[in-house]
């Protein structure tokens, strides 16, 4: 009997053995690990394979500076990294720096401005780096580090600049004092102010827009700027005395005379049944507006624009309904799961739109075969057919407010908010997981060695929104496995040195 017995207890403990070698016990979920700098295979990737694996990181706080409350953050971007001809790598960050870094990432050196950088970095022909800070200026920097000029405006730059083929620098923003266009001031209306600079830092143009501007400009290769901004729509009580059409005749107002609220307020270009809640703006390279798309949303993410000229771009839900029949007057409505990916002609017409069931902050990036890829507040990352429809859905477990950026090889690599950088497969399988040390928002960069740069991050009075935080907001470098691809559109900036140009 105890011979049989300690056969049976041998057979016991070998079961045991094989229940636990085989996983048996543990969690097979994919979005396995735990502590930063932590890999993670999924379908395409082993543990053999070099790609994810971390090359070096570097911490964006050096030491606290003392920030300003600017109440017109009402979204954050964490500053995505522009990669100069020599390798050196740009990036902002919410200590009030830029930073230069070397490929080994050590710092070359750092700018310091009066207010963060959330916005990302430019890189002109001649090395020049332009970028705007939350101090209401915008910086030309040299490659060494030293000042060249900075142009005064009265906005918060949280929005990246673009960059013209003739040097010309185009930024926009949200005018810090909310302007009061109307006499009765229970009817503020915010606006915003789109800048042209000359590449000596000396004023070529500017333009106002209605609503609060995050959205970072594009170019198209004819010249025309796109850019969106928020809606500057309200419920007004009808009693409110109300002053003659504003004389800013260029801006296209959700109601068309925000200062009346007896007057109409137009349909959304997207569904008739709303009204207009956000706009996406073309604008002539003279300054002149060419047209104006009426969105359902505040428009946040920046344009993608496809090789047949069409423009993608993103919007949060809408916030306003017709209050029935009555085209004068909304009533407010909020939703958690409904956000936009729009497909625009060149004309500012309609191609299509579709639901991706949360916020769209990402801007898209566009595949060799006309693939779209976007994040969404949904939590997913959602790749689109040409023609509109979802080719497929991939989950994180946190908003993707990140960009996603296109490999040579195929695989999509975008953050999310959940602390992890996503590597996918063109068929929406996970190739491998990269957690960090904090929320990324940052767009990623890949060099022709396949090395992927991102940053994490989020600001200081936001901490308590983002529980994966767990250290200081930091820039990564991990390895990939090839380089940026050469698509129309394959990154947030769409190039290298982030000129946002087709």
């Amino acid at each position: 009997m105890m011979k049989k017995g300690t056969h049976l207890l041998v057979l016991f403990c070998f079961l045991c053995f094989l229940v636990s070698a085989c996983g048996g016990g543990g969690d097979s979920s994919s979005f396995g690990g735990t502590t930063p700098g932590g890999t993670t295979p999924g379908g395409g990737g082993g543990s053999s394979d070099p790609s994810g694996t971390q090359r070096w990181s570097t911490a964006l706080f050096t030491d606290p500076i003392i920030q300003r409350d600017n109440p017109l953050f009402t979204f954050q971007i964490v500053s995505s990294p522009a990669i100069a001809a020599d390798g050196t790598i740009y990036v902002g960050s919410t200590d009030n720096r830029l930073y230069a870094f070397n490929q080994n990432g050590t710092v070359k050196w750092r700018y310091e401005t009066g207010d963060q950088i959330v916005a990302s970095p430019v890189i002109g022909s001649d090395g020049t780096v332009y970028v705007g800070s939350a101090d209401r200026q915008l910086y030309a920097i040299n490659p060494n580090g030293a000042l060249k000029w900075v142009y005064p405006t009265k906005v918060i730059l949280s929005s990246s600049p673009a960059l013209g083929t003739d040097g010309t620098i185009y930024a926009g923003g949200t005018n810090l004092d909310q302007t009061f266009i109307c006499s009765n001031p229970l009817n503020p209306v915010q606006l915003s102010t789109f800048y042209a600079v000359n590449p000596n830092g000396t004023s070529k143009w500017n333009i106002t827009l209605s609503g609060n501007v995050n959205s970072s400009p594009v170019i198209a290769s004819d010249g025309t700027i796109y850019i969106g901004s928020a809606g500057d729509l309200r419920p007004l009580p009808k009693s409110l005395p109300f002053d003659p059409p504003p004389a800013l005749p260029q801006i296209s107002f959700d109601r068309i005379n925000p200062c009346d609220p007896t007057t109409q307020i137009p349909p959304s270009n997207a569904n008739p049944l709303y009204p207009v809640n956000g706009h996406v703006y073309a604008i002539n390279p003279d300054g002149t507006l060419k047209w104006d798309f009426k969105a359902l949303g505040n428009v946040d993410s920046s344009a993608a624009i496809g090789t047949d000229g069409t423009i993608y771009i993103g919007s949060d839900y809408a916030t306003y309904a017709y209050k029935g029949a009555d085209t004068t007057d909304v009533v407010e409505i909020g939703s958690q799961t409904t956000g936009f990916l729009y497909a625009i002609n060149p004309n500012g017409t309609l191609k299509w739109y579709t639901d991706l069931f949360g916020n769209v902050k990402s801007s898209p990036a566009i595949g060799s075969d006309g693939t779209i890829y976007v994040g969404s507040d949904k939590e997913d990352v959602f790749a689109l057919n040409a023609d509109g429809t979802i080719k497929w859905v991939f989950p994180t477990r946190g908003p993707v407010r990140s960009s996603p950026a296109l490999a040579a090889d195929g695989t999509i690599y975008i953050g999310s908010n959940d602390s992890s950088l996503y590597a996918l497969n063109p068929d929406g399988t996970l190739k491998l997981r990269f957690i960090a040390n904090a929320s990324i928002t940052s767009s990623p960069a890949i060099i022709a060695d396949g090395t992927v740069y991102f940053a994490t991050g989020v600001p200081l009075h936001e901490l308590q929104d983002y529980p994966y935080v767990n250290g200081p907001p930091a820039l990564y470098a991990i390895n990939g496995s090839s380089g940026l691809a050469a698509t129309t559109w394959s990154k947030f900036r769409r190039d290298l040195l982030n000129t946002g140009r087709q």
